[in-house]
């Protein structure tokens, strides 16, 4: 007959100890393995929107600035406003809201009333000579709720101001506020001057798409959100002034040196635009600390912050031609 030991039959203190150490380093090795996996994944995801982020906004731009100038005398086809210290507004030329099979003229636009011009702050301006918010006898817009499309302007969206007899003049341009009637329009400017000799001024009112960037990190098309966390947009115009198939120095205002003033250019000779988007992820990552706002054009950096350098962004940067104008001429 044999006789057990129970002494050897069970694990002593110093075995349980040792075996539950070591089980320990091995599931926090597997947490920590997980959380670096599952933290990679989600910036990896981050990343991968934010790009995906910017090919839907550029290819929306790009097509909105080649169409820029369509139906509207080329001094209406864009605007802007210049900022080193925040993002760029830009305005181009809404060619949705002109049908061209019922155009009865070349150049669309709805002539200003004597007297009525862009000025600083929200201006209301009447239309004159028997034009009407409605362009080309088909309104786009519906302004009043009623389902029933009204106007070619819509509150939120933009317009642009030229003057048809004198191009040179350059452009201004705002938003939308309000539709009083169908022969006013209500403009909050934000580039409200037109340059050079006023004498015999023809000034004219185009519909126009505006993009801006708000403080909350959305890209804004007519004041409705198109994107989340777009960070900045710069803008760079080229102009060949001096019809010498070349961008010479001075030539491309929005560029370090040489800022943008709507009504200091003439429409007639831009060639190209350059947009500049600057995206970021949607969350900060801690094992990241090398972030920085990314500077483009003329835009000066602000102070980083401590989020700022667990940012991860991305920067595209795309150049258009604008198709629909240069050295055609006046139309009408």
């Amino acid at each position: 007959m044999v006789i057990r030991n129970r002494r050897t039959a069970a694990f002593s203190l110093m075995e349980l100890m040792i075996a539950l150490g070591l089980m320990g380093i091995i599931v926090i090795y597997l947490v920590q393995t997980f959380t670096t996996q599952q933290r990679t994944y989600v910036m990896v995801d981050q990343v991968t929107e934010a790009q995906q982020n910017l090919r839907a906004i550029s290819d929306l731009v790009e097509r909105e600035i080649r169409l820029a100038g369509f139906m509207v005398d080329e001094a209406g086809a864009v605007c802007g406003v210049d900022s080193t210290s925040g993002p760029d507004t830009l305005f181009v030329s809404d060619a949705s809201a002109l049908d061209p099979a019922t155009a009865i003229q070349p150049a669309l636009g709805a002539r200003l009333a004597l007297g009525s011009a862009p000025a600083p702050g929200t201006v209301t301006l009447t239309l004159g000579l028997g034009d009407t918010t409605i362009l080309d006898g088909q309104p786009a817009y519906d302004t009043n709720g009623d389902s029933v499309n009204d106007s070619d302007f819509h509150v939120g969206g933009g317009v642009i101001v030229y003057d048809r007899n004198n191009p040179t003049r350059g452009a201004a341009c705002g938003i939308v506020a309000s539709i009083p009637s169908t022969t006013s329009v209500r403009v909050s400017f934000l580039a409200p001057f037109l340059g050079g000799a006023a004498v015999g001024a023809q000034l004219v009112v185009v519909p126009a798409h505006v993009y801006q960037v708000n403080n909350n990190a959305q890209l804004l098309r007519d004041g409705l959100v198109l994107a989340e966390d777009v960070e900045d947009l710069q803008i760079a115009y080229f102009y060949d002034a001096d019809a010498d198939l070349a961008i010479d120095a001075g030539e491309n205002p929005g560029t370090p040196g040489t800022p943008y003033v709507a009504f200091a250019w003439d429409n007639s000779s831009l060639r190209e635009i350059r947009l500049n988007f600057v995206v970021r992820t949607r969350g900060a990552d801690p094992t990241f600390t090398s972030g920085a706002f990314q500077t483009t054009e003329n835009r000066v950096a602000p102070a980083v912050t401590a989020q700022d350098a667990q940012t991860r962004r991305r920067v595209h940067t795309t150049t258009v031609r604008v198709r629909n104008v240069g050295n055609r001429g006046l139309l009408g």
